[in-house]
């Protein structure tokens, strides 16, 4: 296993991975919330010699996910800590798959974790086997989500729908409005969904009346009362 931040010089682990061709140095990204943890991680891949796992601290998120370019990101951190390093992954214009081992799937598999490139959640107590499958699975393109989350979700989905329908707001001025409610500019709205920043503007507008906001704060309140959206 190699650690990122003690790399030595002259190894390549700093280098990109270069995908389809040398599977052998397709890097594998693990964020833990202690070394212990980490290294865990790391047994449950020891059997995949085609991915070379490299631990890094959330500290060092930024830099490594820069320098690195992982195929797949594993992250095990507490709710706050992973929330914080979801916020930065989504504020980047690439990001690599990312799979989540969380105490309570459901409540992990959100709109900010999905525009974050989270593609996979389980339990923190996943096996081997299934961490692994889900690591290649992920970098296939594919969605893994623990079977908890596979069930609710249609049902959260359906409750929104109705207070949607009630509102009158479009799925694209939901979508808007989830990420109003995370604070995202116009300018960043316009960038994620490859849009113009007039055709934001517009739908913000539409959002505000149709909701009876004054401000966009009020707007995400009201989001939240209705339950459209969570924060």
């Amino acid at each position: 296993m190699t650690r990122f931040r003690e790399s030595a010089p002259g190894q390549g682990s700093r280098a990109p991975a270069r995908r389809g061709i040398d599977t052998a140095s397709t890097p594998v990204l693990v964020i833990a919330g202690s070394d212990r943890l980490a290294a865990a991680i790391e047994a449950m891949l020891r059997g995949h010699p085609e991915w070379r796992v490299v631990m890094g601290s959330p500290a060092e998120l930024a830099h490594v996910v820069d320098d690195l370019e992982p195929a797949s990101v594993i992250m095990a951190l507490p709710p706050p800590a992973a929330a914080s390093a979801l916020q930065y992954l989504g504020s980047r214009p690439r990001v690599p798959p990312v799979i989540l081992l969380a105490a309570e799937p459901l409540g992990a598999w959100t709109a900010q974790a999905r525009r974050a490139g989270v593609r996979g959640v389980l339990r923190d107590d996943a096996t081997a086997e299934e961490l692994t499958a889900a690591v290649a699975a992920t970098m296939a393109g594919l969605v893994v989500l623990h079977p908890t989350a596979v069930i609710a979700r249609p049902i959260a989905a359906a409750r929104s729908r109705k207070v949607s329908e009630r509102t009158g707001l479009t799925p694209r001025e939901l979508e808007i409005l989830e990420m109003m409610a995370e604070g995202m500019s116009n300018r960043r709205i316009a960038a994620r969904l490859g849009i113009s920043g007039y055709t934001v503007k517009f739908h913000v507008a539409s959002v505000l009346g149709k909701l009876g906001a004054a401000t966009r704060t009020e707007a995400v309140t009201l989001g939240v009362r209705h339950g459209l959206i969570s924060l």
